[in-house]
């Protein structure tokens, strides 16, 4: 099946099983019995190509071949590859079955695959086979258990490639290995039950379904005999239809994903004209399958015309038409880049704005994407619009210019016709029909006098239905409204829809108790969050927090009570909505969800009972109406309860508090733009003497500084937490400043913002602030609590890791070593922080070419972290990565291959696919794959591999460079000379740039490109290139690292003039040099360049280890 010929032999093998399956129904006299097929493994292939071929005979000659095809009604797939095949577990699959049935000729099974075969072969002919699917019943079934192998486990065909979705087919498990799928231990057993009972049905249907089908058949050849223009293989017969069809290109409708920028609501009246005139411009002749290009077309107005409404209604009653609708929120950069994650998210791949825009631009299937609220003129519109032939695009917007970007029509979206106007304002009011002549006239005046704007006249329409006034009294309070308004600066037109929601936060205002209260409190301070999807848990949270406070102050002994009450005296209150200060948390959770209820019941919100938003238009006017004292007031309550919902380490943690943390990001960057920075600038420029004289006499004063520091601190861990670091850093930056001033550098607290502000510098690539500053911590905590504290020994471990990190080598050895040895004789051996700690030393210790040491280390911790966290932990993988890499190193490659595979694997199950650690494991395979001569598998591996981390990472990141430096071995192996030179110069320039001229990657790459040079026949590049990496050599590592070695005797070997190609490239060390680093497994990588071994992102809630990595 992998062999050069597998196409050819794969043909040959179902044209001789069609021939000899007719030839055993004909002597059986069975011609025309119903045939149902069942397959194991690689036979389903067989099974499907010999039915490919048996459709296409119809010949005169040849016809009686089509009985294969005719009566074949169902198939039964047993562990069947219908997508990628992993062509070495096969081949080892083979051998080891082979070595079972003849031991004595296999004694020892290991298969290094070297031939140049196609794995995609099963791919290629369910191809051929997909016209064909709706003709059979199908049920694909998958193995529950891997199979194991020479030292590994590995399913040998995955669930997705076992059974693909498609439909009208059916699909289970079987909880066994490939090769035992097949055998059930008991006719009781669940597996057989359900494969008998599918065999039963099928029985029972097919004899009348296959007689049918003959008898289109027959009529159809009879046709084809006398001259008629149909061919036969174009005549389809669907099983679950039991009609013929015609068309053999199998198109698939069904809808994938479905995410308008709304509900669809229920009570939509009217614009069935413009429905009908956007339906007409995107399928001009009434197809679905109509594809002819990417067509656009926006819909501007002014707010609340019912422009996303409108878009909504669109794509609901058009989803038959469309596999997937997307919505991209285009009210600012920040919404945009969320919702490309989101898709991202949605379809598998990493949650980043580029991972996003590339499913959209694989989509082949026709589908809708709205880009809503694209109301900012300084967008670049068309930027946001698909590569690719099949999108339909539809865009709201109030930017009247905007409409040359439809490239099949635009129309301005304003009010409603009078009758459906009408009809919206008396059913939104509850009305009943008929409606009299008095109703009737009634209702059309305050139409009018809305504009017949739809979000006015709903909000006019809950106002009767609340009770806030009767249908004949609106107007004149509408009137009043507006003069209110006079002498604000607001068009006409917008006094009006402002006047509409005045009026029902009046009704709210002068309605008596406490419900009303707090939907008022709430609307003001959701106006200083962004409008769309508020999260309920941050107002849950905030309760959760302020309870667990007050329970904590309870429980605190009276002495300390009776001193936290003298500085409590002089303790600000909080300013904070008073639904907030009720001292039980389930009373304060119901007020909130009270007041949300009010809200969406006078249309003011949309609750889903997870988020609430707020049409952009409501939140513009919720923030107009208050006076600026009030605006300063109500911005303060909304960070006020923002702050409390956040949580710092180590009550806080990035695996519970990520998802939350994403999801408030828009609405913290919105009240930072309302309040500015929590601590003022003026205070910042005092100096240490005077700010400390403020907190004696003034304990006020002290007291607010703390929380402002404390505010500063929340937003640089969030913005950190999620990637942010430029913006963590400005907030961490004064965090330590003001610690530093209040506290000074030996306070426990400005130590450990001292560390957090080093992760983030990590995160930037600013090694040497990094360093300084934990260098400073180690110096302080070693004064203070002696050099063999745990503290001590934690921040040792940070600063030797940059170290190594910064190629700093004989630094990182020496500190490293001597920290692991304290931490076992004080910590224990089993620590978590021990291990660490070892872990990290193993990776450098392979930087030195100590490679069995570096073994050995890695070996330990492993044993450690499988017994304490499990195999499948990410901190264990972690190891076994590290484990994979110091065997490689070895020449282990078949040990190194089985580990990193594992490894992998785990990876893809529970970080998905293009996670950055599943892609290190797989450039890690590559590298496995490339000292193993599997070079056709390794390129295959980093092209897919570097697009994936490009998508989700950049062109310049690590995880890049290392796919690039792993491309250019295959290159160099493969006699392309020239593309490994290109692409070795741009990734050493980049590495440059990024870590440093004396960084060992540098000198590293420079070796690498020596040797290129010595290949391609240029000594004198080969020299000069030699000579500038023993000079940056001479910046950082000197003369006695390894690699230096290394380049100077290459460069002793160019001087000779003697000296062969041969015995050139024979004068190295070893061929893979020492490891960097990669991210802890709760935080998002952002890695640093290293020399083969790289480090990962510090982790601001706890110690993070390094794992190995290979640039080259």
């Amino acid at each position: 099946m992998f062999a050069n010929d597998a196409s050819e032999t794969t043909q040959r093998m179902a044209e001789t099983l069609v021939q000899e399956l007719r030839a055993d129904r004909q002597f059986a006299d069975a011609l025309r019995r119903p045939m149902i097929f069942i397959c194991h493994g690689m036979g389903g292939v067989l099974v499907k190509k010999s039915l490919v071929y048996a459709s296409t005979r119809t010949a005169p000659k040849v016809a009686h071949l089509w009985d294969h095809y005719i009566s074949t009604f169902a198939i039964l797939f047993f562990g069947t590859p219908h997508g990628h095949a992993d062509k070495s577990s096969w081949l080892e699959y083979e051998a080891i079955a082979k070595a079972s049935r003849h031991p004595a000729a296999q004694p020892n099974v290991r298969v290094k695959s070297t031939d140049r075969g196609d794995p995609r072969m099963p791919f290629l002919i369910d191809n051929d086979f997909a016209p064909l699917v709706k003709q059979f019943h199908l049920f694909f079934f998958w193995e529950e258990l891997a199979t194991r192998f020479n030292g590994r486990s590995a399913f040998l065909v995955d669930y997705k490639s076992a059974a693909p979705t498609l439909d009208n087919t059916e699909a289970a498990g079987i909880h066994a290995t490939h090769s035992d799928m097949c055998k059930f231990g008991s006719r009781t057993s669940s597996d057989y039950r359900t494969v008998i009972a599918a065999l039963a049905t099928y029985c029972q249907k097919a004899p009348r379904i296959i007689s049918g089908r003959w008898r289109q058949a027959e009529d159809a050849l009879k046709r084809l005999r006398i001259g008629e223009a149909e061919e036969i293989g174009g005549i389809g017969f669907d099983v679950h239809l039991e009609q013929p069809f015609r068309s053999l290109r199998i198109r698939s409708h069904e809808m994938l994903h479905f995410h308008p920028p709304e509900e669809t609501s229920h009570s939509f009246i009217g614009r069935q004209d413009l429905l009908r005139n956007m339906r007409n411009a995107f399928f001009p002749s009434d197809r679905a399958t109509t594809i002819s290009g990417s067509k656009s077309f926006v819909i501007f107005g002014m707010g609340g015309s019912g422009k996303t409404e409108l878009c909504t209604k669109f794509a609901n009653d058009n989803k038959h038409r469309y596999t997937a609708v997307f919505t991209i929120r285009a009210a600012s950069s920040e919404t945009i880049t969320e919702s490309y994650c989101g898709i991202g998210l949605l379809a598998g791949l990493q949650p980043t704005e580029s991972a996003g825009r590339h499913f959209l631009s694989q989509q082949i299937e026709p589908w809708l994407l709205i880009i809503d609220n694209a109301d900012d003129q300084s967008l670049n519109l068309r930027r946001l619009f698909p590569p690719g032939g099949t999108a339909h695009i539809l865009v709201t917007t109030r930017v009247r210019d905007f409409r040359q970007e439809g490239t099949i029509g635009s129309f301005e979206l304003k009010g409603l016709k009078e009758p459906e106007a009408l009809q919206l304002l008396l059913t939104r009011a509850d009305i009943p029909r008929p409606w009299d002549a008095s109703t009737t006239i009634t209702g059309s005046r305050i139409a009018k006098a809305l504009g017949y704007l739809a979000l006015a006249l709903i909000q006019a329409g809950t106002c009767v239905y609340r009770g806030v006034c009767e249908l004949g009294d609106y107007l004149d309070i509408l009137s009043s409204a507006k003069r209110q308004l006079q002498n604000q600066e607001i068009r006409d037109v917008m006094k009006v829809v402002y006047s509409t929601f005045d009026i029902s936060l009046g009704h709210l205002s002068r309605t008596t108790g406490v419900e009303s209260q707090d939907a008022s409190d709430l609307l003001r301070i959701i106006a200083f969050y962004h409008f769309e999807f508020v999260p309920l848990e941050l107002f849950s949270r905030a309760v959760t927090k302020l309870d667990n406070a007050l329970s904590t102050a309870r429980s605190k002994s009276r002495s300390s009570s009776a001193a936290d009450g003298v500085l409590g005296r002089f303790k600000p209150p909080a300013t904070l909505p008073n639904f907030l200060k009720v001292k039980n948390r389930k009373a304060a959770e119901h007020r909130i969800k009270v007041a949300f209820a009010n809200l969406q019941s006078h249309s003011f919100i949309r609750y889903d009972g997870r988020a609430i938003s707020m049409h952009p238009l409501i939140h513009s006017w919720a923030r107009d109406s208050l006076t600026p004292p009030q605006k300063h007031i109500w911005a303060s309550i909304a960070f006020n309860i923002l702050m409390e919902s956040i949580s710092l380490p180590p009550m806080g943690d990035t695996r519970t508090d990520g998802g939350y943390h994403n999801d408030i990001i828009p609405h913290l960057e919105a009240c930072l733009s309302a309040t500015g920075n929590p601590l003022p600038q003026a205070i910042r420029d005092m100096g240490q003497v005077r700010l400390r004289v403020f907190g004696l006499l003034q304990p006020t004063f002290l007291l607010i500084l703390r929380e402002q520091i404390e505010m500063h601190a929340k937003c640089g861990w969030v913005f950190a937490e999620r990637g942010h670091f430029e913006k963590a850093m400005a907030h961490l930056q004064i965090v330590r400043e003001m610690l530093v001033k209040l506290r000074g550098m030996a306070d426990e607290k400005t130590m450990s913002a001292s560390l957090g502000l080093a992760g983030v510098c990590w995160g930037l690539g600013r090694m040497e602030e990094a360093i300084d500053l934990q260098r400073s911590v180690v110096e302080a905590r070693s004064r203070i609590y002696g050099p063999q504290d745990a503290r001590t020994l934690q921040a040792m471990d940070k600063l030797g890791r940059s170290y190594w990190l910064h190629g700093q080598y004989r630094e990182a050895l020496d500190l490293q070593q001597i920290t692991s040895n304290r931490m076992k004789r004080i910590l224990g051996e089993d620590h978590p922080e021990t291990l660490e700690a070892l872990d990290n030393l193993g990776v450098t210790l392979g930087a030195w070419y100590r490679f069995q040491e570096s073994l050995e280390i890695h070996q330990f911790v492993l044993s450690a972290r499988t017994t304490s966290l499990g195999e499948a932990h990410l901190d264990t993988l972690t190891t076994k990565g590290n484990l994979a890499m110091a065997l490689l190193d070895l020449g282990r490659l078949e040990e190194a291959k089985a580990a990193m595979a594992e490894v992998h694997a785990q990876r893809q199950i529970q970080l998905g696919r293009e996670h950055p650690w599943t892609l290190w494991a797989l450039c890690y395979l590559a590298k496995i794959d490339i000292q193993l001569g599997l070079l056709a598998e390794a390129e295959e591996m980093l092209n897919w591999g570097i697009a994936a981390a490009t998508r989700s990472l950049g062109r310049d990141h690590l995880g890049v460079l290392i796919g690039r430096g792993q491309l250019a071995q295959v290159y160099a192996r493969t006699d392309r000379l020239d593309e490994a030179q290109k692409l070795s110069e741009e990734t050493i320039r980049i590495v440059e740039r990024s870590r440093g001229i004396a960084h060992p990657d540098c000198v590293y790459g420079l070796w690498k490109l020596a040797r290129l040079y010595v290949l391609q026949g240029r000594r004198e590049k080969a020299i000069q290139t030699c000579e500038l990496g023993l000079q940056r050599a001479d910046m950082r590592i000197s003369r006695s690292h390894p690699l230096a070695n290394d380049l100077g005797k290459l460069l002793d070997g160019l001087r000779e003039p003697a000296s062969t190609v041969t015995q050139l490239l024979d004068v190295k060390g070893n061929s893979s040099f020492p490891t960097l680093a990669t991210p802890a497994a709760d935080t998002t990588p952002m890695l640093m360049l290293g020399g083969k071994r790289k480090g990962r992102l510090a982790n601001l809630s706890r110690p993070v280890g390094i794992e190995r990595v290979s640039t080259w």
